[in-house]
C-alpha cells in the first residue's frame, strides 16, 4: 500500500492518524491487518483493492481508517483478503472491550504465540507443593517487575547455584551476606534466614586425648 497522499492529489485512501498510531505502538488492530493484507496482496490502495475483492468502498475505506463492522462483515474481507478470521475477530473485540477487560485479550494472544512453553509452564505447576507454588508465584512477580538483564543474570545465577556441592554453597552465601552486611535491601533478611536454615550440619570435633 502506498503512504497516504495530501488531498490535493485527489487520492480517496488515506488513513487516519489514529490507525497510524495504534500500528506504531505495535497493537495488533483491524485496520492494521487488512492494511498489512492489502500491501500484502500487491493492491497499490484501498480502492484498487475494494474493486478487486468486490467490497463496498464506503465501508471498506471506513474500517481501512478504524471503524469496526459487524463480524460478518469482518469474516468476509478475512477470507477475501487471506486473513486469519480469528485473529481479525479477536482484534476487533479487544478494541471494542473495555480497557479493564482488555488484559485477558492479552493472555489469549499469550496462548496462542506460546503454545509450548504455556504448556510446560501449566505441567510444571501441576507437580509443585504448595509451598513450591508460592515461591513461584513470588518469583513471577520478580521477573514481572524487574528489568530483563537482571532476570538473565538471576536465572544464569541460579543454574549455577544448582551445580554447587554444599560446601562451595555455604562459601558462597557467606561471600554475599560478606559483601552486603552494609546494605540494608529488601530480601537481604529472608536470603540470609534460608542460608541459616538450609546449612548443612557440621560433624563434631573430636577431642582429643
Amino acid at each position: 500500500m502506498q503512504p497516504a497522499r495530501s488531498r490535493g492529489s485527489g487520492s480517496q485512501s488515506t488513513v487516519p492518524r489514529a490507525a497510524k498510531t495504534a500500528e506504531r505502538g505495535g497493537q495488533k488492530t483491524v485496520s492494521s491487518l487488512i492494511r498489512e493484507a492489502i500491501e500484502r496482496n500487491g493492491y497499490k490502495d484501498v480502492k484498487e483493492c475494494a474493486r478487486s475483492i468486490k467490497v463496498p468502498y464506503d465501508l471498506f475505506n471506513k474500517v481501512v481508517g478504524g471503524h469496526i463492522p459487524k463480524d460478518g462483515q469482518l469474516i468476509e474481507y478475512a477470507k477475501k483478503l487471506d486473513i486469519d478470521y480469528r485473529e481479525l475477530i479477536l482484534a476487533a473485540y479487544k478494541e471494542k472491550a473495555p480497557d479493564e477487560m482488555k488484559r485477558y485479550f492479552n493472555s489469549v494472544n499469550l496462548l496462542e504465540d506460546h503454545n509450548g512453553e504455556v504448556r510446560e509452564v501449566m505441567d510444571i505447576m501441576d507437580a509443585l507443593t504448595a509451598d513450591q507454588l508460592r515461591e513461584l508465584v513470588g518469583v513471577a512477580r520478580l521477573i514481572r517487575s524487574s528489568p530483563r538483564e537482571h532476570c538473565k543474570k538471576a536465572t544464569a545465577l541460579l543454574s549455577v547455584y544448582q551445580q554447587m556441592d554444599s560446601e562451595l554453597m555455604e562459601h558462597f552465601d557467606s561471600l554475599v551476606l560478606m559483601a552486603l552486611r552494609h546494605h540494608p535491601l529488601n530480601g537481604l533478611q529472608e536470603f540470609q534466614s534460608a542460608v541459616s536454615n538450609h546449612r548443612p550440619a557440621r560433624p563434631a570435633r573430636r577431642v582429643r586425648a
